[in-house]
């Protein structure tokens, strides 16, 4: 998938008139609209018991039959509207493991007032959290009243302020040296913001990819399948992990293996622990991986220059480089 795709997540919900009975809005995801695919597992117990679930069972579990099935993607920010139609309060809902930068506003309000009184308003949602963003009341509702909601969001806190200079180690575990197929200002695809300082590293599906730095699991894509050079229809579909550091920056790991996140959102990982495994998922012409750090400046997700920590000393990747995560 192209990195300003994978790293630039954008909804925008707007509320209906208050007066109607249908009060909570039409959901527009502008950055990951495409459905997911995931299988579900089937398999009777050592008691004949049947079950169906979307985690693979265990490996000496045999009899198991897997069915590949559609499920739509999940959104890292939800809304909800607390009170009554004159007097409502908007919440978001913050499922992701890392902050979230909102912008919120009213459009064609008339008849209400609100609090914060000047909009929009940019709210910083913390991890795993329900936050108070705004609250709307008529001003006299036996005379009528109307607006409508909106808001958008990006991952991060566009206060943070990121360390220079980032260095990371090698994002896999493995013996074998893979080749940066495309590096900082890749013609390919890293000439947009969010992905100019990215780098690809070509790698035979199922190789396990490792957090370059100490962080937190931000946010897990696990269930696409599929890929291909159709923009329209793969550009969204890269599995990929997400990670949150200490000094606000992110680092992401694309176009991983159907199913194969070894870590959850809102886990402690460590630099070298396993997130996932290696694939071919997404916008892509061959198996690899998509690594990129990453800020929020506030309108946009922008990538970050990085090094390699190396053995030899610390280095920055480049096209046709070999590298390895061994000394």
């Amino acid at each position: 998938m192209p990195a300003s795709k994978q790293s630039v997540f954008r909804y925008s919900m707007h509320g209906l008139p208050l007066f109607r009975l249908n009060l909570l809005g039409i959901l527009l995801c502008l950055a990951c609209s495409t459905a997911h695919a995931k299988h579900i597992y089937q398999y009777t117990d050592k008691d004949g018991v049947v079950h169906f679930t979307d985690v693979k069972p265990p490996d000496v579990q045999t009899g198991v039959k897997s069915t590949l099935v559609h499920a739509e993607a999940r959104s890292l920010v939800r809304s909800r509207q607390d009170g009554t139609d004159d007097d409502r309060t908007i919440v978001m809902v913050n499922e992701s493991g890392g902050p979230i930068t909102a912008d919120v506003e009213l459009q064609d309000a008339q008849g209400v007032r609100s609090e914060p009184a000047v909009l929009p308003v940019r709210v910083v949602l913390p991890a795993l959290s329900e936050t108070r963003v705004l609250h709307v009341v008529a001003v006299n509702a036996a005379a009528g009243f109307h607006y409508r909601y909106k808001y958008s969001y990006l991952p991060g806190d566009y206060r943070a302020q990121p360390n220079a200079n980032t260095r990371c180690v090698v994002p896999f575990a493995s013996n074998k040296p893979f080749r940066v197929s495309q590096a900082f200002n890749g013609e390919f695809s890293h000439r947009d913001a969010g992905s100019r300082y990215a780098v690809d590293i070509m790698m035979p599906e199922g190789t396990p990819i490792a957090a370059a730095r100490d962080g937190i699991v931000m946010s897990v894509e696990n269930d696409y399948s599929g890929n291909g050079l159709d923009i329209d229809q793969y550009g969204d579909r890269a599995n990929n992990v997400r990670l949150v550091h200490s000094d606000g920056s992110m680092t992401v790991y694309a176009h991983l293996q159907l199913e194969s996140a070894r870590v959850q959102v809102g886990e402690h990982v460590h630099a070298g622990q396993v997130l996932a495994l290696s694939g071919d998922t997404g916008y892509t012409n061959g198996p690899h991986l998509h690594f990129a750090v990453q800020r929020n400046t506030g309108a946009e997700i922008v990538s970050l220059p990085f090094q390699f920590i190396g053995a030899a000393g610390d280095f920055t990747p480049t096209e046709g480089m070999m590298i390895s995560a061994s000394p």
